[in-house]
């Protein structure tokens, strides 16, 4: 049980990783559309179908500050969601507590404390908004996803077996998420990874598997350098499907699911490879490393257990994925002459590559959240403390 905690602490480091969106500016060709062994592949050329199409991003409001009081200064940002009325919900990785703000960007109260007890959270590791407005908090290390009124009140726990489910999204009959099961076999010191995206009822009863990756590893010496391509990306349209995208470096490619779980599309782009330097990838190491040892909390690894991260040569196509109410899935995308993630292809419903809109002056933006014609994201710059970000999204 122990190395599953660090297993968990390891994959929910690199998914704070992100990924992020705004421009580019030549006229591009449709996408060519093929039906193979009864699925339908959308084939996009590199240039965007409306290069010109209007993305107009202003920015609003920063949650967060470098110093002041303490309910402004974030120590970590596992996720956060935003409602209706403009509160922001910010759950933090050392404290796991979710701070509440208002539209003002004025701290309102706190949910949840750390603990075990009812109401209390181990290893906050993703937060969201369920049905009726309650809040959902995933408690990685006590097994169960924690449920809240907005005011705070403890409402009830789902509990699982094991880990629960990560990056959890509300559906029509209860919720979806990534569902984390390693098998641990200690004589041979190895453990089979699997990565199951499952939909489940209101009370945690699994309804279908939409996909699974699997691979194995060495429990006693972690080489993370090999796990960035295993694990899925995910985010859900308004038709129910689910978009699904891995940080391959020698495709781009996005699979789209039906609710019950038959593949429906899979979308493809023209796309270069772009070779890191041997400075960026040094970098790149330092960087995990570091936070490797935020995730562990400054302890020190068990005697006998190696970590190690060896970066790819090559930077990845695409990450995260989200859905907008304008009815576009912005896919994070790589960039030439940076390692940071802060660019987006817009695709239409069909996978039709749109435009690409670039976040300039952000590093890797993280966990995009649509509400209405606002647009929230996560500045994880390592320079200064983790902040919201606030936008007006205009798309015409």
């Amino acid at each position: 049980m122990r190395h599953k905690k660090h297993f968990h602490r390891i994959l929910s480091g690199l998914a704070l990783l992100a990924f992020t969106a705004l421009l580019t500016a030549c006229g591009g060709q449709k996408a060519r559309m093929q039906e193979i062994d009864g699925v339908l592949h959308v084939m996009n050329p590199a240039d965007p179908m409306k290069p010109n199409m209007k993305v107009e991003l202003v920015e609003e409001l920063r949650y967060g500050q470098d110093e002041g009081e303490d309910e402004y200064i974030f120590p970590g940002i596992t996720g956060f969601v935003a409602d209706e009325e403009g509160m922001v919900y910010i759950l933090m990785r050392q404290d796991d507590e979710v701070r509440v703000f208002g539209p003002d960007g004025t701290y309102s109260h706190t949910i949840g404390r750390q603990g075990d007890g009812p109401g209390e959270l181990r290893s906050g590791a993703g937060i969201n908004i369920g049905p009726e407005g309650n809040i959902w908090v995933v408690s990685m290390l006590t097994f169960r996803l924690v449920i809240f009124q907005k005011d705070g009140l403890f409402l009830r726990n789902i509990q699982f077996p094991l880990l629960p489910p990560l990056f959890i999204q509300l559906t029509a009959d209860g919720f979806m998420g990534l569902y984390f099961q390693p098998q641990v076999d200690q004589e041979a010191r190895l453990a089979d990874i699997t990565f199951k995206l499952q939909r489940f009822n209101s009370e945690g009863d699994t309804l279908n598997t939409l996909f699974k990756t699997n691979f194995t590893m060495d429990i006693m010496n972690v080489q993370l350098g090999g796990m960035a391509d295993k694990f899925p990306f995910y985010t859900q349209d308004d038709q129910g499907r689910v978009w699904q995208a891995r940080a391959l470096n020698d495709a781009y490619e996005v699979n789209v699911w039906n609710p019950e779980g038959s593949l429906d599309r899979v979308i493809e782009k023209e796309f270069d490879r772009l070779e890191k330097t041997d400075e960026e990838i040094v970098e790149e190491q330092e960087m995990v490393r570091r936070m490797l040892q935020a995730q562990l909390g400054g302890a020190e690894l068990p005697e006998g257990l190696t970590m190690d991260y060896e970066p790819d040569r090559f930077r990845p196509a695409t990450g995260m994925l989200y859905f907008d109410p304008h009815g576009y899935v912005w896919v994070q995308a790589g960039r030439e002459g940076t390692q940071d993630m802060n660019a987006f292809d817009l695709f239409d419903m069909r996978g039709q590559y749109m435009r690409r809109v670039i976040f300039e002056g952000l590093g890797s933006p993280a966990f995009l959240t649509f509400v209405g014609d606002k647009l929230y994201l996560i500045d994880a710059d390592p320079e200064v403390s983790p902040q919201v970000i606030r936008y007006s999204l205009n798309i015409d």
